[in-house]
């Protein structure tokens, strides 16, 4: 398969040198952070879920060392925490704990960890047993940032196995597939309740009953993520360094169709001086000469660095305008006047169509995120989990 990331990455270095004067601090940082993460081959993991579902328990799990508080109070997580996963392979794998999803003052702390999330490149969602309301709701909003998501039944060990059995099934519901494919669906256990068992003594000793904690049952759920990351790890880096790429010039564009909107004065001075030049011209295919000059110079300044799918054959309009009015014969004055109301309308139609072509193309392109975006989902198996974001 093509290895996207040089080309994601060229995207990113074009863009911010194109348009470095139009960029905020913050976008300035936010591209050379994205290229940081195309260089380091950086996955960021977040684990998200509703409280006392065993989170930062996984995260310890599969660090293979107790790195973050647990425990079953609300909130006990108060701030959003990374930690680096030497996995042993050649991506550099962070973890993001973040906080439930039900705690206390749950606007603030939920917009936290929304933006965490946001941030990552793959989202493990957390549950212990049937899916609540909140919870489908919760993954349905998660969805919207295009972020591929793993479901994690944990504390399977609590259940017989026919219910664990039953829930499993539960999970693969005509409803919830609409979310979550059964592919995406791993069971763990990373706190195993303790088991008692007797050790009996060679010397002779009574035996004796003690309480054993078992091992974190995790492996299922590492190779699932390690799968993913061998078979499209580097396209799902790119898609959504892209994707982030795509917000940031969103954002630009709209600031500066803002400004058009807003510079009426402008398209007034090129109205005026295409009406004066139709009314002090002597010769009518002049006339066209000038207005369209004139108007293919507005287009191209409007235009600017953005880029364009329509060819603007208002360009055109008004020779077109100057030459049927000569051929026709009409009275001079009345041609003049004919002219410039001409002019005026397609001077409107013109810097609407402008916008609009603005705010439909400027992703597209050369520099454009979406393109590359999708071009790399087309080029994915149909059965990769990046295939689920394929609408952008």
């Amino acid at each position: 398969m093509q290895d996207y990331l040089p080309q994601v990455r060229d995207r990113l270095v074009n863009y911010r040198n194109l348009f470095n004067q139009e960029l905020t601090e913050s976008e300035l940082a936010e591209i050379s952070f994205l290229a940081e993460k195309l260089d380091k081959n950086m996955i960021a993991i977040a684990v998200f879920g509703m409280v006392s579902r065993g989170k930062s328990s996984l995260i310890n799990a599969l660090l293979g060392q107790k790195l973050s508080e647990t425990g079953a109070i609300h909130g006990i997580t108060q701030n959003v925490a990374v930690y680096d996963w030497n996995s042993g392979g050649k991506i550099q794998l962070r973890l993001i704990d973040t906080q439930g999803i039900d705690e206390v003052g749950g606007e603030v702390r939920g917009a936290i960890a929304l933006e965490a999330a946001k941030q990552a490149d793959l989202i493990l969602f957390v549950i212990a047993g049937d899916m609540t309301r909140l919870e489908q709701e919760a993954i349905a909003n998660l969805q919207k940032f295009y972020k591929p998501i793993l479901l994690i039944f944990n504390k399977t060990d609590l259940y017989p196995e026919c219910d664990r059995l039953a829930i499993h099934q539960a999970l693969q519901n005509v409803e919830m597939r609409k979310l979550i494919s059964p592919q995406e669906i791993v069971l763990t256990s990373v706190e195993p309740k303790p088991v008692r068992v007797r050790i009996q003594y060679s010397d002779g000793r009574d035996s004796q009953e003690i309480w054993e904690q078992p091992k974190p049952d995790v492996q299922a759920l590492k190779e699932r993520i390690l799968e993913l990351l061998n078979t499209e790890g580097k396209e799902l880096l790119a898609v959504n360094v892209l994707r982030s790429l795509l917000e940031i010039q969103n954002t630009v564009s709209q600031r500066y169709i803002q400004r058009l909107q807003a510079s009426t004065a402008l398209t007034s001075l090129v109205f005026i001086i295409e009406a004066i030049a139709v009314l002090i011209s002597p010769l009518r295919w002049l006339d066209g000469v000038i207005s369209g000059g004139v108007t293919g110079l507005f287009v191209i300044w409007v235009i600017g660095k953005y880029a364009s799918q329509k060819k603007y054959l208002w360009l055109l309009l008004t020779v077109a305008i100057a030459c049927l009015c000569a051929g026709l014969g009409i009275n001079t004055a009345v041609t003049g006047y004919i002219q410039i109301v001409g002019l005026g309308l397609s001077l409107l139609f013109l810097f609407k169509s402008l916008i609009t072509d603005i705010e439909q193309s400027h992703a597209s392109g050369k520099l454009g995120a979406k393109t590359l975006i999708t071009t790399i989902i087309q080029s994915v198996p149909e059965c990769s989990i990046l295939r689920r974001f394929q609408n952008i």
